[in-house]
């Protein structure tokens, strides 16, 4: 009887240390599990924010675009004034150009 009694003890600490195994196991994978869906979460929202920037930009060139193919046009017409007007707007924005006796006012303090 003492044998009996002895294995059987020696099988509730094998499967109830087994168990425990079993549990932290599971434990660790599952925050494995987690820890690589917040890391892909964050790839998508970094991937989404990068795509509405490029959208961004798409959307401007196709407004330069537009532009460029109206002015383009209106020069094969034969109507200088919007090539004139486009070339000004240009020298005026990108290239800080000013016209004889006007006068440029620079704002120092940043705004």
């Amino acid at each position: 009887m003492n044998t009996k009694s002895a294995k059987a003890i020696r099988t509730k600490r094998t499967s109830k240390g087994n168990g425990v195994l079993l549990y932290a196991v599971l434990i660790i994978v599952t925050l494995y599990v987690l820890f690589m869906i917040v890391d892909q979460q964050m790839k998508i929202n970094s991937a989404k924010s990068e795509l509405a920037l490029i959208d961004e930009q798409i959307f401007a060139q196709e407004q330069r675009n537009s532009e460029l193919k109206k002015v383009s046009d209106a020069v094969k017409a034969g109507n200088t004034a919007d090539f004139e007007a486009y070339v000004e707007r240009i020298a005026r924005e990108d290239l800080d150009y000013v016209k004889n006796g006007e006068v440029v006012y620079v704002n120092i303090a940043g705004e």
